[in-house]
């Protein structure tokens, strides 16, 4: 048996790295036919691990996954799931096909109809693509669940790669509609460039969709729990949805938890082929700290049990520090001399979303691929006192973004971590001559 899985793999690995090589589609899809009537979607990932392992470059395996998704479609095989309350209205996964369904309606119906009206010269439409593309702007929300959330619960059972790859694809997506818009916004614009590019743009997004739906949807039914699903569920509200209206909160049902348990042997088998199969798992699963979070260092006052936290230059009950960190004009992220997020400040409007999901995390996994080596470095340099701070400034949805990295040290010198610290300034700088206390009124 292991002989034969071996064998699978190494026939898998031969098809993909034929079609790295330069080999055609078709050559590819035929060796694929001749040796299989389906495969697994773990099998799949493991052949690309191994190449990466290889030598090859991830951004090729990303270039190129379209073409993989391609070769196997039709023929990826259920494996098992450890329940089924995945059907149900507000559960993540029925939520994620709903808003395809939707999108893929607005690709179709809408966004294709107009293109074909102007492909006749009616530029009275041009407008109505115009709005059409600002919608199609929400994928923005769905992407930010899927890397926010379930990429973070599949880092944490080990499935480090296919999250790197897809999220790669996403922010090409998220640069391709912006460009599209741009082309639809120039006065220059002509309809043989504009349907060039739209096509190359519904290709990436449906076959995101099959990468979501086919490929990770299994994979995570096969390996997250119910308790997963629901954190995902509570989680996904902080981040909003896009196409469609907030879901009802789902909950899994009681008869779903007793179905768990029978097929829990099932899970942990699913879990254990996802460790062989992607990057090893102690890699990415979530140290636990033995101090989880200020709440730790407090202490109950004698007269009213309230929570204080003695600190050196004052003290603070709990409740008084968790409101100040929500009304700061910043949103704070500390980052641990280990690298995985461990605390967020709440305020009612961040900039960037955080999720409980996300404690725990490596943060380099937190950012798109293409940014990761940037991350490692900056947090590298403050390991090594080679800088203690690092400043960066962007431009987005019509706000000027501060984002500040600082090095925390104890007082001994020791490395403690990393505070992000990340601010709308677009006000900010408006500001001219001067406000005094004196001239408010």
């Amino acid at each position: 048996m292991e002989k034969d899985r071996q064998a699978r793999q190494a026939k898998i690995v031969e098809i993909l790295t034929t079609l790295h090589n330069g080999g055609s589609f078709e050559e590819a899809k035929r060796m694929f036919n001749e040796a299989f009537d389906g495969v697994d979607v773990t099998e799949i990932t493991a052949a690309e691990k191994a190449l990466i392992q290889s030598g090859l470059d991830p951004s090729e395996i990303q270039r190129l996954c379209n073409i993989h998704a391609a070769v196997f479609k039709g023929s990826i095989n259920e494996i098992h799931r450890s329940n089924e309350e995945h059907g149900q209205v507000g559960h993540p996964v029925h939520t994620l096909k709903l808003e395809n369904q939707v999108l893929q309606s607005l690709l179709t119906d809408e966004i294709d109809g107009i293109l074909s009206k102007m492909a006749k010269q009616d530029w009275s439409q041009l407008a109505r693509l115009q709005n059409a593309v600002e919608d199609l702007k929400n994928i923005d929300k769905h992407y930010a669940r899927k890397e926010t959330l379930i990429f973070s619960f599949m880092e944490k059972y080990g499935i480090t790669a296919p999250p790197k790859v897809m999220w790669g694809v996403d922010d090409q997506i998220r640069l391709m509609i912006k460009e599209f818009a741009e082309l639809l916004a120039s006065p220059k614009v002509a309809y043989n460039p504009l349907s060039e590019k739209w096509t190359h743009l519904k290709n990436e997004i449906e076959e995101m969709i099959f990468k979501e739906e086919e490929i990770m949807v299994p994979m995570t039914l096969d390996v997250f729990s119910l308790a997963d699903w629901q954190q995902i569920a509570k989680d996904s509200y902080d981040i909003g949805f896009c196409f469609i209206p907030e879901p009802l909160k789902w909950e899994p049902s009681p008869a779903s938890f007793e179905k768990e348990k029978e097929n829990e042997p099932k899970r942990l088998l699913a879990i254990a082929q996802a460790k062989e199969t992607t990057e090893v798992i102690a890699a990415s699963l979530p140290s636990v700290p033995t101090k989880s979070s200020v709440a730790d260092e407090v202490k109950e006052e004698s007269v009213d049990g309230s929570k204080i936290v003695e600190l050196p230059t004052g003290n603070l009950q709990l409740d008084q520090l968790m409101a100040i960190f929500s009304h700061l004009p910043v949103d704070l992220t500390f980052v641990d001399a280990e690298e995985k997020v461990r605390f967020y400040s709440e305020g009612p409007h961040r900039i960037f979303p955080r999720t409980k999901s996300v404690i725990g995390r490596e943060v380099v996994n937190c950012h798109p691929p293409k940014s990761m080596h940037i991350v490692q470095q900056i947090l590298d340099d403050f390991k090594s006192g080679a800088r203690s701070q690092a400043d960066f400034w962007i431009d987005m949805r019509g706000m000027k973004i501060s984002i500040r990295y600082y090095a925390l040290h104890d007082q001994n010198g020791k490395y403690l971590g990393c505070l992000e610290v990340t601010q709308d300034i677009t006000e900010i700088q408006q500001l001219t001559g001067q406000k005094r206390l004196l001239d408010d009124k």
